[in-house]
């Protein structure tokens, strides 16, 4: 309990005890309940409730703290204790809310619940009650979390003792037990032997699953696995215990025996939705194959109904670039503004001097950050840099020798704010990225196309230099994928025109707004079979042509393009190759190097890419 909380309950009680003096019992009720909030531990709190309900008795007392909506956790917790002297289950029914609303406070923890007698309260409600409360305490809880709930753990080996024959009761108590080792390291003994009892008494599902995770908690995972593996022969439609089985497997370092037990799952039922989601994950984090994800996509897209909600495709992509953030810049100008700290940025003077051209955005970033630098950058204009890559590819920057200018006027202020309050480089996965931009389809089309190349400065000083700005871009393209402009007409989830412009962009002046077009052609292909192979052509081409212009100069965005064509579905088996050549040599490159190299020998020119992609 901090001293702030403590000060405050306090003050709640000095308000309390005026109003109960001068009669106000209800005003008085409502600050004690404020204080209750504050510090539910504090005895004084607990005197006073003692006070205000002497003053106005039981039924009174109740009448004192009603259950609206929305419910205050204070006045919960003090018609619990109310509750509780007459109804302990339902008293304790309402502290266990309490707990799940906020587990580090000690709401139950009371004389009262320390005082009970269990073998006068039904076991299975009071398995009910640990089985409500274990869910929010963390597997296993942190500590302060489980010494604020000690008094749970308490009750549990009251209660057990109590009722040596419920099995359903000991087995949520060996639930609730293992959570406790980090406070009490003998909780962990005690969940083992009543999952162990409760097996013994009923050996069903659940108290086999309760007993299981006992034993894996204490470290014996294959005792573990033969207590699940039973209960599935037992009961072979419950195909969910597979699922956890797997996981656990794969945590071991366990791989090929937890798919080869998914495997099993699926062909037992091809739909059964944990055991796709899990075989998709521990399938992409063995092999790196984003098809694996993709195909998880369709799978989602054709079972909108799930047992539970499932974290799988966002673990598979927490932290991988593209995936579940925006790929980071690999600029050498990015690389020179990180070593100036931002606070000597403004009044900065001196120059600087770059070996060759880097993409413009870049550039823009360092300008904006660095305004008194005077930035020399060697070499010539390369022809195949400063414009666009195809005829059709849209100009968003045009270049005056060296120095790259906007092609496109700045975005209204509304079209700025509306897109700073969504972006962040960081998403669950492309397609949670992907819902995220749908308020930015109400802009029309010309503003996106604004936002890439004006995109909002980023204000978080946490973030490396550009990244904000590469998100910015990144929610800008797929905030066309939502455009309603250009899907006026269109049939629901058409994004033709959509990826027409994504297209040009993409074959425009080489830049970040690259990537960040063929990032959206990627969500949109994870999405919409139908375009996969237009897509898988795009990408694909734009990939051989930065590994071909790489031959000759620095292709700064080469290894994010790279990158990108791994995740697009059904990408060209012989370009997949190549990109992972490219990026299995880039982690030997000395960082913030970007020496020109040319594509393995096999990869060849224009003759192998039309090959591989036809045409047009």
């Amino acid at each position: 309990m901090t001293d702030e909380r403590t000060a405050r309950a306090h003050g709640e009680l000095d308000l309390a005890r005026a109003a109960l003096d001068g009669g106000d019992l209800a005003h008085a009720a409502g600050h004690v309940a404020g204080a209750i909030a504050s510090a539910p531990g504090l005895p004084e709190v607990h005197e006073l409730l003692a006070a205000l309900t002497a003053r106005a008795g039981d039924e009174g007392a109740l009448e004192l703290f009603p259950l609206e909506q929305p419910a205050f956790i204070g006045t919960v917790v003090a018609r619990a204790h109310l509750q509780g002297r007459h109804d302990p289950i339902g008293g304790l029914r309402m502290l266990a809310q309490a707990t799940q609303f906020d587990s580090a406070q000690p709401w139950a923890d009371v004389s009262w619940v320390r005082h009970l007698e269990p073998r006068r309260l039904d076991p299975n409600e009071l398995a009910r009650l640990f089985v409500a409360v274990m869910s929010s305490l963390g597997d296993p809880a942190e500590a302060p979390v489980a010494a604020a709930n000690e008094v749970y753990l308490d009750l549990a080996r009251r209660a057990t003792a109590a009722h040596p024959g419920s099995a359903l009761l000991h087995g949520a108590a060996a639930g609730l037990a293992r959570r406790f080792t980090a406070l009490a390291p003998a909780a962990l003994a005690d969940a083992v032997r009543w999952g162990a009892h409760g097996h013994r008494l009923r050996p069903d599902k659940l108290t086999s699953v309760w007993y299981a995770y006992a034993l894996k908690a204490d470290g014996r995972l294959d005792a573990a696995l033969q207590v699940m593996r039973q209960a599935w022969q037992a009961e072979p439609g419950e195909v969910d215990l597979c699922a956890d089985m797997a996981n656990w497997l794969a945590d071991a370092g366990r791989a090929d025996e937890a798919l080869e037990l998914l495997d099993t799952a699926m062909r037992q039922e091809p739909g059964y939705d944990c055991a796709v989601h899990t075989a998709a994950r521990l399938r992409f984090q063995r092999d790196g194959d984003a098809a694996h994800l993709v195909g998880l996509v369709d799978f989602m897209r054709e079972h909108p109904l799930t047992s539970h909600e499932h974290t799988d495709l966002a673990g598979a992509c927490h932290g991988r670039p593209w995936l579940g953030m925006v790929g980071g810049p690999s600029e050498s100008v990015i690389n020179l503004l990180h070593q100036v700290e931002r606070e000597r940025r403004p009044g900065l003077e001196g120059t600087a001097t770059v070996s060759a051209l880097e993409v413009p955005s870049a550039l823009a970033v360092v300008r904006r950050e660095l305004p008194g630098l005077d930035l020399t950058i060697e070499g010539a204009p390369p022809a195949d840099m400063v414009g666009p890559q195809r005829p059709e590819g849209r100009v968003l920057w045009r270049y005056d020798g060296l120095h790259a200018t906007p092609a496109v006027p700045p975005p209204p202020q509304r079209a700025r704010e509306l897109l700073d309050r969504l972006v962040w480089p960081l998403w669950p996965d492309p397609v949670a990225a992907y819902d995220r931009a749908l308020p930015l389809g109400q802009l029309g089309a010309e503003e996106l196309v604004s936002l890439l190349v004006h995109p909002p400065a980023g204000t978080d000083p946490k973030l490396p230099d550009g990244v904000w700005e590469r998100a910015g871009q990144v929610y800008a393209c797929l905030g066309l994928l939502h455009c309603e402009e250009l899907r006026a007409g269109a049939e629901p989830g058409d994004t033709a025109r959509s990826r027409e412009l994504l297209t040009a962009i993409a074959f425009g002046v080489e830049d970040w707004t690259t990537e960040a077009a063929l990032f959206a052609l990627v969500v949109a292909a994870w999405l919409d079979p139908g375009c996969r192979e237009e897509v898988r052509g795009v990408v694909g081409r734009r990939f051989l042509d930065a590994m071909q212009q790489s031959r000759h100069r620095v292709v700064t965005i080469r290894e994010s393009l790279g990158e990108l064509a791994l995740l697009t579905p059904q990408m060209v088996p012989q370009v997949a190759a190549l990109a992972r050549e490219l990026l299995s040599r880039r982690d030997d490159e000395p960082a913030g190097q970007h020496e020109p190299a040319g594509p393995p020998e096999h990869s060849g020119g224009p003759a192998r890419k039309r090959r591989w992609f036809g045409k047009r």
